[in-house]
């Protein structure tokens, strides 16, 4: 049907307005007097599609025909300054009016400050969630304060974020408490450890308890179990993991650390005590030993348990020292008895070489027989044998002298032999030969000399000057060869000797104001004059350099320059420790400082949030790091592990600082990418000139309001341009949705045209075809209030009297025929009337006058009776040309008249 096809999509208003305070108004109940329902609900329709805009609501409560409406374009105010104006218009109108419009205004008051006074408690617990101790008072200060508020006032999310506040401050405060229990528990323990500690040590002292349970496993009054037990307590301070600690807790911290070393010197000396060797085992020197190792003990500061431990000690030694007296005493009465037996063995000793020795006589071995002689020599020296045993040694000794003077005979020949070996070394002297090996020949040719003698053989000078003058002839060619050793290694100390001095000026040159003898192994740099580390660290790497390419001391240096204090080893290791100890010194306060510019960033890089100047502060840590680096280099191995360790401190803090900004970026993204996703939407809304596509723009930009509301804050780079662009994108809707409203605006004037051309054809025909019911079918965009009126006359039936009684503006009942309403039609759009109803005109003029004066009726036609008159005219079957004409001009007014 076609009354179905013009129905629009628009849900209807209440039909009441409500009072301040949430009360029903009693007249917006009733219908508005004098408007048809159809007309009441196009203005619903108005109201309600004005929802998002108070200027329009505002103005639609100004033209709106009756109270009832203007109430409820008034209730669907929302912004205070609106409500202001609505005030002070409808101040001098209706005071209905007036009461509406300021309960919405305090109502909107009262919710805004119940809003702010909202968020100042919120903060208020957020402030108190970073206190390290919440007061109680301001805790139920703050619950007092909110459970005054008027809470229907507030939106969800504000409830809920106070709601998530207190929670937070509520297992703040339980964990407060909490905490209080654990620290009580944690004191009565320790004490109770602290003293089964302090009394199991008298036990220990006295030897009674053992000081460590044989069995670890196993549960013990042990003092090593106890201390164990107390120093797990230790490990488990409250309050140690990150917050304060408490007075009482580092008090008893200092009584169990007392505790502790009290018990760990005790059992010291006790286990000492107990693992001491039994009375007797050990000697003096392992006595000793154990004495200074128990004076290495700290004394307990305990005096009794001391004095305990003390006397335990004394007894073992009094014990030891009484089984050695004893042992000693053994050991006197055991020697005398082994001197008996010695004498014994040395005598059958000697009766063995006396034979021996005369065995060698027999056999002729005089080399022999001189060593055995020598044996007995020495064996007879502790004292005399007896006289047989003595006879024979005698009688051996002469046999030896014999032997002798024959060998002395024969050391002639040998001599010779010597001095025919030494001038063939005298020949071959000019030679190339391996010198080594032709000194060593020339060596043992000597030394068979004086073998021969030290055996006495005979012996003349002419021998003698010819084997020395061919071992001398032999010796030129050595001799010459060792001057040229000596004459290099003069060199080679000249050589290392200027190393030393160039030591030596090192030091003058970086230590000036330092003594040039002294003790001290490191002298101290000059106030205020701080040497060059580097260039003393490239001299020292250079005189070692330089020292090693001169080869091994022992080779290349005369053994005099080797030898005494003055030595060149001695005078270059002095002159080198100098620099290396002073250079050492500065190596190490320069690690230390590396330590401490890493130990500084490590503490940088740790801190949440990362600090606003921390990227400036690592970059000059960085920047002193590199000064350090250029002043002195360490070690490579010890530099490369401190700057190892130093970038991955500032690396550390670059990469928070990487990670904080890419979550800021993230986060601003996100926001920009909702308000952009918003803007979009504005954007996409359809472009179809309908009633469906206005509400749909409606609901759009309600819709997007309120997401632009909820959304974060964006950048202010970025805040500027979305603003900008989400006031274009609405004001395009906006603009828009007046479009459309204009569009159907004229449509509808379109669409009365063409039905009416339809009715002028369907009343012209005979019978009603099915081409003219498709094209009356097809009519669009006609207002389903007009759609009764004409489908009566399209269809050639009576319409139904839609104001039975006369108008409340008309002048006249709706009952008068074609041109009277005409006539009123051209007298309210103010167009001219044909000359034939000029009079008819100035009659119903007259009579309007006449009505307002009297009072019974207005004076000024309202936009609803021009449309009603419209409608009459138009729904009037069968019209003449002249009315038709008529009408035209009328609908054509009518349609550039502005509305309202």
């Amino acid at each position: 049907m076609l009354g179905n096809a013009f129905k629009k999509d628009v849900a209807p208003l209440p039909a009441e307005a409500t009072r301040p305070g949430g009360a029903p108004n009693q007249t917006g109940a009733q219908p508005v007097s004098g408007i048809s329902e159809a007309e009441l609900q196009a203005w619903r329709e108005k109201i309600s599609a004005a929802e998002a805009d108070d200027r329009a609501l505002l103005q639609l409560a100004h033209q709106a025909p009756g109270v009832d409406l203007k109430l409820v374009a008034l209730a669907a105010l929302t912004q205070e300054d609106a409500l202001k104006q609505a005030m002070r218009e409808f101040r001098d109108q209706d005071k209905r009016l007036l009461r509406a419009a300021k309960s919405r205004w305090q109502a909107a008051v009262a919710t805004r400050e119940t809003v702010a006074e909202a968020r100042v408690l919120i903060a208020g617990a957020h402030t108190l969630i970073g206190q390290e101790r919440i007061p109680a008072n301001r805790l139920v200060e703050l619950d007092r304060a909110w459970a005054a508020l008027n809470v229907a006032l507030l939106d969800e999310a504000l409830a809920s974020e106070f709601a998530v506040a207190r929670a937070q401050l509520g297992a703040k405060v339980r964990e407060r408490g909490e905490g209080e229990q654990t620290l009580a528990r944690w004191l009565a323990a320790t004490d109770s450890a602290i003293h089964a500690l302090t009394a199991s040590l008298a036990g220990v002292a006295r030897g009674a308890t053992a000081p460590a349970s044989p069995d670890p496993s196993v549960p013990s009054n042990a003092p090593a179990t106890l201390a164990a037990a107390l120093l797990q307590l230790l490990n488990q301070v409250p309050g140690a993991s990150g917050a304060a600690i408490d007075a009482r807790c580092t008090e008893k911290t200092e009584t169990a650390k007392h505790a502790l070393a009290l018990a760990s010197s005790v059992v010291q000396r006790a286990e000492f005590l107990q693992s001491l060797p039994a009375a007797g085992v050990a000697d003096e020197t392992d006595e000793k030993a154990k004495i200074e190792q128990w004076r290495t003990f700290p004394e307990a500061s305990d005096g009794e348990l001391q004095t305990l431990l003390a006397r335990r000690f004394s007894d073992w030694r009094n014990a030891s020292s009484q089984e050695r007296q004893r042992d000693r005493d053994a050991r006197r009465t055991h020697e005398r008895e082994l001197s008996a037996e010695q004498r014994k063995r040395r005598l059958a000793v000697m009766q063995r070489h006396v034979e021996s020795a005369e065995a060698a006589l027999a056999a002729g071995e005089v080399a022999e027989l001189t060593r055995l002689m020598t044996v007995i020599d020495d064996a007879l020296k502790p004292g005399p044998v007896n006289a047989a045993l003595a006879r024979r040694i005698e009688s051996l000794r002469q046999e030896q002298l014999r032997l002798r003077d024959w060998q002395r005979w024969s050391g002639g020949q040998r001599r010779e032999e010597l001095v025919a070996e030494a001038q063939g070394l005298a020949k071959v002297a000019g030679e190339k030969a391996a010198l080594r090996t032709h000194a060593d020949a020339i060596e043992k040719l000597r030394e068979r000399w004086k073998e021969l003698d030290k055996l006495g053989g005979a012996t003349n000078r002419t021998l003698w000057l010819a084997f020395d003058g061919a071992l001398k002839a032999a010796y030129v060619p050595v001799a010459a060869h060792l001057d040229k050793l000596k004459i290099a290694r003069n060199e080679n100390l000249l050589a290392r000797n200027r190393v030393i001095d160039g030591l030596v000026d090192a030091r003058a040159k970086f230590f000036p104001a330092a003594p040039e003898e002294g003790n001290s192994p490191a002298p101290a740099p000059a106030a205020g004059n701080r040497p060059d580390w580097r260039a003393m660290a490239r001299t020292l790497e250079e005189a070692r350099i330089a020292w090693r390419k001169l080869g091994p001391v022992e080779h290349t240096v005369p053994r005099k320059a080797q030898k005494g204090d003055n030595a060149v080893t001695a005078r270059y290791a002095a002159a080198l420790q100098v620099l290396e100890a002073s250079l050492t010194l500065a190596c190490r306060e320069a690690s230390q400082e590396r330590e401490r510019l890493i130990a500084a960033a490590k503490n940088l890089g740790e801190s949440k949030p990362l600090a606003r100047d921390a990227i400036d502060r690592a970059r000059g840590l960085q920047a002193q790091w590199q000064a350090h680096a250029k002043a002195l280099p360490l070690p490579r191995r010890e530099e490369n592990a401190l700057w190892s360790a130093f970038k991955a401190a500032t690396d550390a803090i670059f990469i928070a600082r990487d990670a904080a900004r890419a979550a800021r970026e993230t986060e601003a993204g996100e926001q920009v990418r909702a308000r952009e996703a918003i803007i979009e939407g504005l954007l996409a809304l359809p472009a179809a000139n309908s009633t469906r596509g206005a509400q749909e723009i409606k609901r759009a930009l309600a819709n997007a309001e309120t997401a632009w509301r909820a959304s974060g804050e964006v950048a202010r780079p970025h805040a500027a341009g979305l603003d900008a662009r989400y006031r274009a994108a609405r004001d395009a809707a906006a603009t828009r949705l007046r479009d459309i409203a204009g569009h159907a605006a004229q449509a509808r004037f379109d669409a009365l045209i063409a039905a009416m051309r339809l009715c002028d054809e369907r009343e012209a025909a005979a019978e009603l075809g099915p081409d003219l019911e498709a094209r009356w079918s097809a009519v669009e965009n006609l207002p389903d209030a007009w759609i009764p009126a004409m489908e009566a006359r399209f269809r050639g039936i009576s319409a139904p009297k839609a104001d039975p009684q006369p108008g409340p503006r008309s002048g006249m009942g709706s009952d008068a025929g074609l041109p009277d309403t005409l006539l009123k039609l051209e007298v309210a759009c103010g167009i001219d009337t044909p000359s034939e109803f000029m009079a008819a005109r100035q009659q119903l003029k007259m009579r309007a006058l006449k009505d307002a004066m009297e009072g019974r009726r207005a004076g000024v036609s309202t936009p609803a009776d021009i449309e009603r008159w419209l409608l009459d005219a138009a729904a009037a079957p069968r019209p003449d040309e002249v009315s038709r004409e008529r009408l035209g001009k009328i609908i054509a007014a009518v349609r550039v008249r502005p509305p309202g």
